[in-house]
């Protein structure tokens, strides 16, 4: 199984992220599965002996993002994960954020995809249960036929933290999802996470079944500022000590991330009410 991320642009607190979840990923893999990050800032990543790192360009990912009112910068994702997907067609496709950490083996996923089953990282429920910008997308696209697909109550919002695809479908899926999010924005749909109801739909249609992985991998997009903390000190506290990444590597690996995770989410609800205090 192949594991891509994908990180661009220059902000050094997403690149930390990657490196956290880099490291999360390749001590709870299977010893064959091969680690890739498509990026466009590849001196980040260089010393890192255990992944592939693909370069980018601007002009490339300039191009996937798009122009004027088609502009969506979240289609870029679908782009990598197309490019991809074309170059490396004979191993199942796990594709993560980076904002994420590993609660258990991964291969636990290549397992899925052996019997035609798709992964995402978790069933955020019916459309028509969902308010705010997605509820908003889910009326304006029911009932209605985008990319050949009839759009209904059967597919649901799934996130899209974790991405992955039985190999022999990685590329109709991929580009179906990328056909979809097009047909979208041409017809004036517009919603931050229009990427991953695009590519959930694509999986729905081509998959025998969706499954969680929300159990094997952590994602903590809704804890963003909690958890750089903890993985920005994580990085200074190594440096400051020297440690190889081998070192960090067993730390992480001895590290209960489902406590870890408790832990600063305590820490976040005692800020939050902190700063409604004072």
């Amino acid at each position: 199984m192949n594991i891509l991320l994908f990180a661009i642009g220059k902000s050094i607190v997403l690149h930390i992220q990657a490196q956290y979840a880099i490291r999360s990923l390749y001590v709870n893999k299977h010893p064959e599965d091969k680690l890739f990050i498509m990026t466009d800032s590849p001196v980040l990543y260089q010393h890192i002996p255990f992944i592939e790192v693909i370069e980018l360009t601007h002009e490339e990912i300039e191009k996937w993002i798009g122009e004027g009112s088609k502009q969506y910068f979240f289609r870029a994702k679908l782009k990598a994960i197309e490019k991809f997907a074309g170059s490396h067609s004979k191993e199942h496709l796990a594709f993560v954020d980076c904002d994420i950490y590993c609660l258990d083996n991964i291969s636990k996923i290549k397992g899925l995809l052996d019997s035609g089953i798709g992964v995402m990282h978790k069933d955020e429920g019916s459309m028509t249960l969902i308010k705010g910008d997605s509820g908003m997308m889910w009326q304006q696209t029911k009932n209605k036929s985008f990319a050949g697909i009839n759009i209904s109550e059967k597919h649901h919002m799934w996130n899209s933290g974790v991405v992955a695809i039985p190999a022999e479908k990685a590329q109709s899926v991929i580009n179906k999802a990328i056909e979809l999010c097009d047909a979208f924005l041409a017809a004036g749909v517009t919603c931050f996470n229009l990427e991953q109801w695009s590519i959930a739909i694509a999986l729905k249609e081509s998959t025998k079944d969706i499954v969680e992985a929300d159990h094997l991998i952590g994602h903590y997009w809704h804890h963003k500022y909690i958890w750089c903390k903890y993985i920005s000190n994580f990085f200074v506290d190594s440096y400051a000590h020297g440690r190889t990444i081998e070192e960090e590597l067993e730390i992480i690996k001895s590290t209960n991330h489902k406590i870890l995770a408790k832990k600063l989410a305590i820490k976040r609800f005692f800020r939050k009410i902190l700063c409604k205090t004072y």
